[in-house]
C-alpha cells in the first residue's frame, strides 16, 4: 500500500507507525473475512472530498429551535 497519509504536525516516525498500524488492521480484516482484496482496492482508489468549511454551511447552525412563533 503506498503512503496515503500526511500529517504535518507529526514526526515522520509517528506517521510511519500510524501507517504500519493501519496496514496491520486492514490485513487483520482481510484475514477475518471482513474485507476482500477488491474492497481494499476500491477504498484505496476512492477520491476524498474536502470537508465543507463552517462558513459554507452556516445556515445549518442557525437557531431554528428558538425562533419566535407567529402567536408569541
Amino acid at each position: 500500500m503506498p503512503d496515503f497519509l500526511e500529517i504535518k504536525c507529526l514526526a515522520e516516525t509517528e506517521v510511519k507507525k500510524l501507517l504500519t498500524d493501519i496496514e496491520a488492521r486492514v490485513a487483520d480484516k482481510i484475514n477475518e473475512g471482513l474485507l476482500t482484496e477488491r474492497e481494499v482496492r476500491e477504498i484505496e482508489e476512492m477520491r476524498l472530498r474536502p470537508l465543507p468549511d463552517i462558513q459554507d454551511v452556516q445556515s445549518v447552525y442557525d437557531s431554528h429551535l428558538f425562533k419566535k412563533r407567529a402567536n408569541d
